[in-house]
């Protein structure tokens, strides 16, 4: 048997440009702010990793806190152990892990794990954790407040074209209702709405605005209000005339535990790359399946897919193309309004080394 001892951990900021500025309620950004890992076994296979955020350097900061806090506590460990390696780098970092970019660190570590342990064992990630289903709902996600009425309108029936039926967009702008009334006149009614206001609104303004979305059918209402205030969302949750969905912001199993307890949404929306990674997505999981509540994802729809899918609380995963299409060694594709989890050892995302070295920062 190979050698499946940690060997070496890379860990590359590689910042991607997007074609043009999008905008939403929390600023406009013209980068997305990748930051990929790579984790070595002794003479195993590797294992890829990655945590990101929307504008800003924060990959600056998560790189050298990778390399000189986390890699010690991991190189020397056996692969095929993920959750104890998560253990053994959570519990001294307790105090720097409470959330933030500690935990996006954690996750991009632990999803390279998980990748080994998938690619040691020659099944899917998926497998691993369930394997519930083989295809899984996807939405078209977009609809920054950037983009005018017509191309608004053209993203949307982009998708629709492509065989989605569901499509979010983000809300926060004196003209949100315009805009919805364009886009459920052009998408038609058998198109579900899904909205995203960034944590626009205070209670009162969330509230009135939900009774405005119920009038077009939307079909969620997400991160409404301030994140770190469980209060206002689960207040929210129990006034708004449209279901709550919430998680981009929110970390580990005891953040959404909370959540559920307090019923402050009806979509649970873990980051992976974010919120503690496959370790603790799994945890969330569980936790949708007990509270019976429907589990989406933010983002990450080349790894969210395996582990939304490998649940039977999993809704839907959102789609958002962010890689640049050169960049990945495989395509990750919807149609029909789902996507397949791909049948390769480990989650199936891999960076070609070409785009490693033509997008990492200087």
């Amino acid at each position: 048997m190979s050698n499946l001892k940690i060997r070496s951990v890379e860990a590359v900021a590689m910042p991607l440009p997007l074609a043009k500025p999008i905008g939403s309620s929390l600023g406009t950004y013209t980068v997305v702010d990748f930051t990929v890992v790579q984790v070595h076994t002794e003479d195993g296979p590797s294992g890829t990793g990655f945590t990101m955020g929307l504008g800003g350097h924060a990959s600056t900061a998560i790189v050298p806190y990778i390399q000189n806090e986390l890699a010690p506590l991991v190189v020397g460990q056996d692969a095929l152990a993920p959750e104890a390696i998560w253990q053994r780098l959570w519990g001294p970092n307790k105090a720097r892990m409470r959330a933030g970019l500690g935990v996006w660190a954690l996750s991009a570590v632990d999803i390279a794990c998980w990748d080994i342990m998938g690619k040691a064992a020659g099944m899917p990630v998926h497998r691993l954790l369930g394997g519930f289903r083989d295809e899984v709902p996807v939405y078209g996600s977009g609809g920054w407040h950037t983009l005018s009425d017509n191309e608004l309108v053209a993203e949307c029936q982009d998708f629709i074209n492509r065989g989605f039926d569901a499509y979010k967009f983000k809300i926060g702008t004196p003209r949100d209702e315009e805009r919805i009334s364009l886009l459920r006149k052009e998408a038609g009614e058998d198109v579900t709405l899904f909205v995203d206001a960034n944590q626009k609104y205070n209670v009162r303004e969330a509230v009135d605005v939900s009774c405005m979305l119920a009038e077009y059918g939307v079909a969620w209402f997400e991160e409404p209000v301030i994140a770190d205030s469980l209060d206002d969302l689960a207040e929210i949750a129990e006034k708004s005339m449209v279901p709550v969905g919430a998680g981009e912001n929110h970390y580990m199993r005891w953040g959404f535990r909370e959540m559920c307890e307090r019923r402050a949404a009806s979509f649970l929306q873990p980051d992976v790359t974010r919120m503690g990674g496959i370790t603790e997505f799994q945890e969330v999981a569980h936790l949708a399946d007990a509270y019976n509540l429907s589990l989406s994802s933010h983002l990450a729809h080349e790894i969210s897919i395996s582990l939304v899918g490998a649940t039977p609380s999993g809704y839907m995963v959102e789609f958002m193309d962010l890689f640049p299409s050169d960049s990945l060694t495989r395509k990750f594709e919807a149609k029909g309004g789902f996507m397949k989890v791909l049948d390769v050892p480990g989650h199936g995302l891999e960076l070609t080394p070409e785009a490693i070295k033509k997008y990492s920062a200087a």
